[in-house]
């Protein structure tokens, strides 16, 4: 049994999975819950989001990623899986079984006290996204994860804003927050801000590039997104590489910022408490 997980919480969500018509089973290492999938298997790894505060990084909350490997080891991208042309009901078991991954692996791994993003992509789930509403709630109950900590991101585009709008309302009936994703990627977003009201929003990781890059783009950036923040939107910057990014993504007023700078200054933040630790004790 991996540190942090119970047998009492696997043994529920294994229970839960069953009555809701998805046969994989969890299995797990030392590390982690995984599953198998017709032939793949499946786990999670969870980027960190942190605020930025006099120059010290202060942990929010995590964002989940789906990991899928093949019977070799070989990793593949989150997304070829769903380009699958699997029947609505194993698409919608498979939706179902990643959700529970996600949430399992969180609450073992990361603990209760901080919230766990989860990215809802329509564009990829042949539209059974709105499949699993309810099922989240369910799932939720089961393992006594309040909906106000997990916080879910749409992404959308013309071919999916009214089912990013049916989304929205019904997750938000259940308490959860949501956001847009990959904003400033059509140009069709500023009217569906308006439209969705979203609690949050995250900026397209090609902006930030291309902000750095040409100065043109950076004066739209620093000219649209701080009045949407002062209007009420928090906004996450993800892909932060450098220290040029994450200064523009605090000109922007991003409250949630992530990317391998901010994993690194993270990990060396608490490696540094753990050794003032030992001082103390010692």
């Amino acid at each position: 049994m991996p540190a942090g997980f119970s047998p009492a919480m696997l043994a529920a969500c294994q229970q839960f999975l069953q009555r809701e018509g998805v046969s994989a089973r969890l299995q797990w290492n030392e590390q982690e819950v995984f599953a198998s999938f017709d032939g793949w298997w499946l786990s999670s790894s969870f980027i960190p989001q942190a605020r930025l505060r006099d120059g010290r990084c202060q942990l929010l909350q995590y964002a989940a990623r789906l990991r899928i490997f093949g019977q070799f080891g070989q990793a593949l991208p989150a997304n070829w899986l769903f380009a699958m042309n699997y029947a609505e009901s194993k698409a919608v078991a498979l939706l179902k079984l990643i959700r529970a991954l996600h949430l399992v692996n969180h609450l073992g791994r990361n603990g209760r006290h901080l919230p766990l993003r989860i990215d809802v992509d329509p564009r990829i789930c042949h539209a059974y996204s709105d499949r699993i509403v309810d099922f989240t709630a369910r799932l939720l109950e089961v393992l006594e994860f309040p909906a106000s900590q997990a916080p879910l991101l749409l992404f959308l585009n013309g071919k999916t804003s009214e089912l990013g709008l049916s989304l929205l309302r019904r997750y938000r009936q259940h308490g959860h927050k949501l956001g847009l994703g990959d904003f400033g990627e059509c140009r069709e977003d500023l009217l569906r801000l308006w439209r969705l009201e979203p609690d949050f929003l995250t900026l397209a990781p090609r902006f930030m590039g291309r902000a750095i890059m040409y100065p043109q783009v950076r004066d739209r950036l620093l000219q649209l997104v701080p009045q949407l923040v002062e209007q009420g939107y928090a906004l996450a910057v993800e892909d932060i590489v450098c220290q040029n990014m994450l200064g523009l993504a605090q000109q922007m007023g991003a409250e949630h910022l992530s990317g391998p700078l901010l994993s690194e200054r993270l990990r060396l933040q608490k490696a540094a408490q753990a050794v003032d630790l030992n001082v103390i004790n010692v």
